[in-house]
């Protein structure tokens, strides 16, 4: 008997609004992510840990499931995605994982700064506040170099950790758990 193979699909862990709150527009940064990297080693100057913006991961998509959202961040559109892989492996700065469907619930943000810098710089950036992980009823959220991971074995999916999110920083990719527009 043959085990059929569990489908995968990609998540972006940014969201991107560090962009909007310095006014950096998304065509500044377009280009390649690698050159984008090499140019800024240390990540731009709005956010060190988030994405660049340039595309890469969109270009090698053979299914057009990624795109640059407004924000100059990579979104994937879950209906879309076969879970090849491609963008993870393009992408310079690791912010896109594959994870199973019913995973649905993650953080939008790896970034390690204190919570006061990031709130300086990012309007969704996880502050490490650790309300997400005070309000999960089975422990599957722990604060982590000043962001939060999720334990995907133990999360139940119940969404409290993204409806309590002050930031808007978790996300539900099923769109069950909406970030409210007070919080971007």
């Amino acid at each position: 008997m043959t085990q059929r193979r569990r489908k995968r699909i990609a998540v972006v862990q940014c969201a991107g609004r560090c962009r909007t709150k310095h006014g950096v527009l998304r065509e500044e940064l377009h280009g390649n992510c690698g050159r984008i990297a090499e140019e800024y080693p240390e990540g731009t100057p709005e956010c060190r840990w988030g994405c660049l913006g340039g595309g890469s991961c969109a270009e090698v998509c053979r299914m057009g499931a990624v795109r640059i959202s407004q924000y100059g961040t990579a979104e994937i559109d879950q209906s879309r995605c076969v879970g090849c892989g491609l963008c993870v492996k393009v992408c310079p700065r690791h912010l896109i994982r594959l994870t199973f469907p019913e995973y649905n619930i993650y953080p939008a943000c790896v970034n390690e700064e204190p919570g006061a810098q990031t709130r300086k710089k990012c309007d969704t950036g996880c502050i490490a506040c650790g309300i997400c992980e005070k309000n999960c009823p089975v422990n599957a959220i722990k604060i982590e170099e000043n962001h939060a991971v999720i334990d995907e074995e133990k999360c139940i999916a119940c969404g409290m950790c993204a409806v309590k999110c002050p930031r808007g920083t978790i996300r539900d990719f099923n769109g069950i758990f909406t970030v409210r527009e007070e919080q971007v």
